[in-house]
């Protein structure tokens, strides 16, 4: 299935973008075309099992002002420092 592939190939690089960019002000890029910059949230946690596995979340948050906006990856284009 090469389609799957591609895409979960895109949502683990906006994961691994997300994860470098944790706790920094940063640009979110969405699908529709919409732009939202804010400070990032996105933490991986350890599995229970298998040990030594991460855990990745499905969603990263975004808060702009005082607002925190959950975001699925797979709606996210781009992330951008600033």
């Amino acid at each position: 299935m090469p389609l799957t592939r591609v895409f979960d190939e895109f949502v683990s690089d906006i994961r691994d973008r997300a994860t470098e960019l944790n706790g920094q002000a940063v640009t979110v890029n969405l699908v529709g075309g919409a732009t939202l910059t804010g400070t990032l949230a996105y933490a991986t946690r350890s599995a229970g099992w298998p040990t030594g596995s991460t855990e990745w979340p499905k969603s990263l948050t975004l808060t702009v002002s005082t607002k925190a906006h959950t975001i699925r990856l797979d709606h996210v284009s781009s992330i951008g420092q600033g």
